[in-house]
């Protein structure tokens, strides 16, 4: 009996033994066969092989992170099977779970928009719910018009509640197109509210008006604009009067409405009016000075006289320009860069105590904005002038560490190691485009989706993070988007990161330097590199409007001189034919100018004869002063573009 109760303990412990090693053996190897049965499905599905998809996700488990996109992935399955009510299932699992996984809300409405389609009731309350738990999110923008709908389609009998119901169709319609005049039910709401036969008051028309705006609709959006008070509405009649390509009715919305009610409109409508109107003109100059003389005294007056300030060329009126511009507006929205061009004025006049007081008066009154970086940077070579040499190198190293992507920092890093030379880097070590990311939310599985190349579902939960949007546009080969979507993305960072960081990769990607590399001759191959992101950002069908082309952006003319030249291909958008044109190019400009880099870039945006043409008429000592005082004010940017853009490449490889 003892011997049998001793068996029955040994049986009991080795149970529990071999319960706790399955238990911890299964825990340990479920990530592991969670992402192989994961990346077999996922085959499968892009295969459209649902049914094999479906089986396979089903066999991820359920202590693996992927056990929710898996089951994300079996309700995708089984709507593209038409198993709508299967689908559900699966999408409530996910939003009944305990876990609170990111894929949480698309799978809600993702179940409560099937449910609409198969007539259940319990739709409402769950398209309510998405409005309550993610109201900032686009789920709950859909809701609103899904709500809208089913309103619509479900009239109550008695003629009081019925009118009520109508209301709030009426209302979830409009809140849709408030929050998204441009999305996919924009049209079909408008449509909608027409049935509903309401009366619409002077902002409903101009809503619908807006969207149908939104949509390119501009001649139904003229219909509807008739039906508004101009006096709230001029900016939009003005603006789709350009769009519409009736530029006589554009310019006399846009001059009424500056004139009589600018007051009323947002100064942001009033802005892109105002770009219109000068794009309609002749030519630029003509557009501002017929601009000017409308006499503003209201919403777009100084954006009118900050652009009236840009066009003036001589030194001194430019600078008394921007003086009664910033006495008139000191704290308007070009208040900062008028006192920036006071204080390049003073500093270029070698007045240094001058500009000395008007620098810190920016620095104090205008921290962190677009000039910021500039007037640091020239604090610092005041300070130099003065013989102050730390404070100078302080300031140089602020320009550095708080704008490390900046002209001003390639400047700031010139001033502090001459040793290095005008350029300092020579090659880069080539790096590939990974995702931006080394962690992230949700137990890192956006980067675990990420690595298993499922891009539609990490697209579409990370939909408003510009990096990862950029990455996968990079992984579709949509090169071009790719860079300005991460460039967008790094410019609205207040706090730039380290150079290691991965999203630099993504906003300064190296496509074509092999090609770069091989035909540089004796040219930076860096310094093509950035020419060629800055002219065509790697577009090679890119065409200019005055007729450039490819990924060097060269004129037709100048192109076919350097192809007869040096006797290469002929093809003005082949990849390698036109960057190697472009570096033939270069070369002869750089040969000309005293084989300085700096006066090549200019030429290549501004033209040899405007450069050797500025040789005579600048007073300049240094680089920083010539460049300051280039004429163009097209051609002074690209100048700091391309050579921000170098810096970067050789700080980032």
């Amino acid at each position: 009996m003892r011997r049998r109760r001793k068996y029955d303990i040994y049986l009991v412990i080795f149970l529990a033994i071999f319960t706790a090693g399955y238990f911890f053996y299964n825990h340990a190897t479920a990530e592991s066969r969670g992402i192989n049965n994961y990346s077999v499905a996922l085959e499968a599905y892009k295969d459209s092989d649902y049914e094999k998809a479906y089986e396979v996700f089903a066999k991820v488990p359920s202590g693996s992170t992927l056990k929710p996109p898996a089951l994300f992935r079996q309700a995708r399955c089984a709507t593209n099977m038409d198993k709508k009510e299967l689908a559900v299932k699966k999408y409530n699992r996910i939003v009944h779970s305990r876990s609170k996984s990111s894929i949480a809300p698309i799978s809600r409405y993702n179940m409560a928009v099937l449910m609409y389609e198969l007539e259940d009731k319990n739709a409402k309350k769950h398209f309510k719910k998405i409005i309550k738990m993610y109201p900032t999110s686009d789920y709950a923008v859909a809701s609103n018009y899904y709500l809208g709908l089913i309103e619509v389609a479900n009239p109550p009998k008695y003629k009081r509640l019925a009118a009520k119901s109508k209301n709030k169709a009426f209302i979830y319609f409009k809140n849709y197109l408030e929050d998204a005049p441009g999305g996919r039910f924009s049209l079909n709401s408008i449509n909608e509210i027409k049935k509903l036969g309401v009366k619409l008051n002077n902002y409903d028309n101009l809503l619908i008006a807006k969207s149908y705006y939104a949509n390119g609709e501009y001649l139904k959006a003229k219909d509807v604009l008739n039906k508004t008070t101009l006096a709230e509405s001029w900016t939009d009649f003005a603006l789709n009067s350009f769009k519409l390509g009736d530029k006589e009715k554009g310019n006399y919305y846009t001059e009424l409405g500056l004139k009589k009610h600018a007051a009323a409109a947002s100064t942001k409508d009033v802005y892109e009016v105002i770009d219109n109107y000068i794009q309609a003109a002749p030519s630029r100059k003509e557009g501002i000075v017929k601009l000017n003389s409308l006499g503003l005294s209201s919403t777009g007056a100084d954006y009118a006289a900050y652009l009236n300030c840009n066009e003036v060329i001589a030194s001194n009126l430019k600078e008394a320009c921007y003086r009664t511009l910033y006495e008139k507006y000191p704290s308007g929205q070009f208040s900062a860069d008028s006192l920036y061009n006071i204080f390049i004025s003073k500093y270029l006049q070698k007045k240094y105590l001058d500009a000395q007081r008007l620098g810190f008066l920016h620095l104090k009154k205008f921290p962190g904005v677009n000039s910021s970086p500039a007037v640091t940077y020239y604090m610092g070579k005041i300070a130099f002038k003065l013989k102050h040499y730390e404070n100078a190198n302080n300031y140089y190293k602020q320009v550095i560490a708080k704008y490390p992507d900046s002209y001003y920092a390639f400047r700031a890093n010139y001033n502090l190691y001459k040793e290095d030379g005008f350029l300092p880097f020579g090659e880069i070590n080539d790096k590939p485009v990974v995702f931006p990311y080394k962690k992230s939310l949700d137990n890192n599985l956006v980067v675990k989706l990420a690595y298993l190349k499922d891009y539609d579902l990490v697209e579409e939960l990370c939909k408003h993070d510009k990096f990862i949007q950029s990455w996968i546009a990079y992984q579709k080969k949509n090169y071009t988007i790719s860079a300005v979507l991460a460039r967008n993305a790094m410019e609205e960072l207040q706090t730039k990161p380290s150079f290691e960081d991965l999203r630099w990769r993504l906003v300064y990607p190296t496509h074509y330097y092999d090609i770069v590399d091989k035909v540089k001759g004796s040219n930076n191959p860096i310094i093509l590199e950035a020419i060629l992101k800055e002219e065509s950002h790697f577009n090679p069908m890119a065409k200019s409007s005055v007729g450039a082309g490819g990924l060097m952006q060269l004129m037709p003319a100048t192109y076919n001189e350097v192809v007869k030249k040096h006797n290469l291909p002929a093809d003005l958008n082949a990849e390698v034919s036109n960057i190697t044109a472009g570096s033939c190019y270069y070369s002869g400009l750089k040969k000309v100018l005293g084989n300085k880099d700096l006066y090549a870039i200019s030429a290549y945006n501004g033209g040899i004869g405007s450069v050797t043409k500025w040789f005579s008429n600048l007073i300049y000592n240094d680089t920083d002063e010539f460049v300051e005082q280039i004429p163009y004010p097209e051609t002074k940017n690209y100048v700091k573009k391309v050579l921000r853009t170098y810096w970067v490449y050789g700080n980032v490889y």
